[in-house]
């Protein structure tokens, strides 16, 4: 089994993801599982924004909305561990 580990991702959930696709085409492997260390930022919608605990120059929506709401699927099973930037309103409800 092949983990990829990805620290402080900050919500950038695209970007990560094609990193790992570029990764797998270019090494010629498969990746089974992402593993997310901190600050994965699973912001949803505004409401989230604003229990984030960042500056304010920082407070960006980026793209786990886009996975939450079902418009994109993950390609890889994801786990992630709470940092200290997430928006702990959500993480409650969890």
């Amino acid at each position: 089994m092949k983990i990829a580990v990805e620290g402080c991702m900050h919500g950038d959930l695209d970007n990560v993801y094609k990193t790992l696709q570029h990764l797998e085409k270019t090494q010629n492997t498969k990746i089974d599982l992402l593993l997310c260390c901190g600050d994965f930022q699973a912001v949803r919608n505004q409401n989230d924004l604003n229990s984030l605990a960042v500056r304010p120059k920082y407070l960006n929506m980026k793209t786990f909305w886009k996975y939450y709401s079902g418009l994109a699927v993950a390609p890889y099973p994801t786990i992630f561990i709470g940092g200290n930037h997430e928006a702990s309103n959500y993480l409650w409800e969890l």
